[in-house]
């Protein structure tokens, strides 16, 4: 069994970070979607979990690639922020990308609200914002992956 944590659009909110990673310490690694990759640095500060990270929007300066594709229990996983597939206007390009890729699931962020949705047969995936949530409390996603199926569940903080 893998369990992953997703957290997107910290924007610098350290206070959230930390509240995260205390209820969720049990979790095998961490993606963070971008907006704010510094804050990656800090979660490495705290934690010994593998942290997965791509660029957001607003990661002007930052070195992180724009997108990552990694494996988790044989599942294959697509992590984006989003601005660059549109993500505000419609989620199918970011499906039919994803499906391109070969992926399982596709994580993204950029919108600040949690979503969940199936498109071109791929689960496409927004935790919401940890930092600066629109509308709702600050947000993470677990991902529990474990004999070829997983189960994705969004927590609010």
């Amino acid at each position: 069994m893998k369990k992953i944590l997703v957290m997107s659009d910290t924007h610098g909110n350290k206070t959230n970070i930390e509240k995260a990673l205390v209820r969720f310490g049990d979790v095998d690694c961490i993606v963070h979607l971008g907006d704010y990759t510094k804050d990656v640095e800090y979660i490495k500060k705290l934690t010994n979990k593998k942290v997965y990270s791509v660029r957001g929007n607003c990661d002007v300066y930052s070195v992180a690639k724009h997108e990552i594709i990694f494996r988790a229990e044989g599942k294959k996983i697509l992590a984006v922020h989003g601005h660059r597939q549109g993500v505000k206007t419609s989620l199918l390009r970011l499906g039919l990308y994803a499906q391109e890729k070969g992926a399982d699931i596709a994580l993204f962020g950029h919108t600040h609200v949690p979503a969940e949705r199936l498109c071109e047969g791929v689960v496409l995936y927004n935790p919401g914002s940890l930092g600066e949530p629109r509308g709702k409390h600050p947000s993470v996603g677990v991902i529990t992956i474990e004999g070829g199926t997983f189960k994705i569940s969004s927590v609010m903080l």
